[in-house]
C-alpha cells in the first residue's frame, strides 16, 4: 500500500469502518512509515478534539423535550406494530438504517456536527498540502501554473495569479511570495502561494467550499506543530499555514488575508 492510499483512507482507518484485510494493509504501511503514521495520529487527534468539543458544548446538545418526545413516540409505534420478527440484511444495508436512526435522533445538532467536521477536515488537508508540496515536494500529482487552472477550474486562479501582497508593517520585514501555483491533496484542489516571512515557509491555500458562509480570520489550534489561519468567504476558504508562532500567524494573516478575501470576493 503507497502513501496515497494510506492518507486517502486515514479517516475511515481511525474511524475503524474498514474491512480487516484493509485495516490490516493500512498497519503494516504504518509500521514502516513515520511520515504516515504521523499523518494518521493527527487525524486521531483532531477527530478527538473535535468530539470532545461538541461533547462539551451545551448549545449543540438535542433538547430533553425532543429526545424525551422521540422515545415516547417510539415506543407507541412498537406497541401499535407489536414485536417485529428478526430479520437478516446485508450489511451495508444494516449501516444505512442505522445511521439514519442516528441521523433522526440528532437532528437537532447532527447537520452542524458534521459541517465543523468537515471543516475540521478541510484544515487538516490544508496542513497536509503545507507539509508534501511547500515542504518535501511530495505531492500524488504535480501541481499546475496557475493560469492552466484558471482555464480548467474557474477565474479564482487568474485572480491569485495577478495578486501582489502589500505588507510592509510587519515587525518581521518583508513578505515575499516565492511560488504560486494549484496543486491537489487529499482531493482538494487549491491555489497556492508560497510565501517566505522570517526566513520560514508560509502557504496561503485557497480552496473551493460551498458549504462555507462568511466568517470572519480565525486561527485554529496547533495541528502537528503547524498553525492555521482562515477565513471563509461566500464560495471558498482560504488557509494560512505555518509553523511560525501564533502572533506571527496572526500578524501576517491580519495584514493580507482580509484583502485577499476582498479580490477573491466575486471569484
Amino acid at each position: 500500500m503507497e502513501c496515497r492510499e494510506v492518507r486517502e483512507l486515514a479517516e475511515a482507518f481511525v474511524s475503524e469502518q474498514l474491512l480487516v484485510e484493509t485495516t490490516h494493509a493500512v498497519e503494516a504501511h504504518l509500521d514502516r512509515c513515520p511520515v504516515c503514521r504521523a499523518e494518521v495520529e493527527g487525524v486521531r487527534r483532531l477527530r478527538s478534539a473535535v468530539r470532545s468539543a461538541f461533547a462539551a458544548a451545551p448549545d449543540l446538545a438535542a433538547r430533553s423535550d425532543f429526545t424525551t418526545a422521540l422515545r415516547q413516540r417510539l415506543l407507541s409505534e412498537f406497541d401499535r406494530v407489536g414485536r417485529p420478527q428478526p430479520v437478516v440484511m446485508p450489511r451495508r444495508r444494516w449501516l444505512a438504517l442505522a445511521a439514519s436512526g442516528a441521523l433522526v435522533a440528532g437532528a437537532a445538532w447532527g447537520w452542524r456536527e458534521w459541517t465543523a467536521s468537515e471543516q475540521a477536515l478541510l484544515r487538516l488537508a490544508a496542513v497536509g498540502d503545507h507539509r508534501f508540496c511547500a515542504l518535501t515536494f511530495k505531492l500524488a500529482e504535480r501541481p499546475i501554473p496557475l493560469e492552466e487552472a484558471a482555464r480548467r477550474f474557474g477565474p479564482i486562479y487568474h485572480r491569485l495569479a495577478a495578486l501582489e501582497l502589500t505588507t510592509s508593517n510587519l515587525s518581521g520585514g518583508e513578505v515575499r511570495i516565492v511560488e504560486r501555483h494549484s496543486c491537489v491533496y487529499d482531493g482538494h484542489r487549491f491555489g497556492h502561494l508560497v510565501v517566505l516571512y522570517k526566513n520560514e515557509k508560509v502557504s496561503v491555500l485557497i480552496t473551493a467550499d460551498e458549504e462555507a458562509g462568511e466568517e470572519p480570520l480565525t486561527l485554529s489550534p496547533a495541528s502537528d506543530g503547524f498553525h492555521v489561519a482562515s477565513m471563509h468567504g461566500p464560495r471558498h476558504v482560504t488557509f494560512l499555514v505555518t509553523s511560525l508562532s501564533d502572533d506571527a500567524v496572526l500578524e501576517v494573516s491580519r495584514a493580507f488575508l482580509p484583502s485577499l478575501h476582498r479580490v477573491l470576493a466575486d471569484a
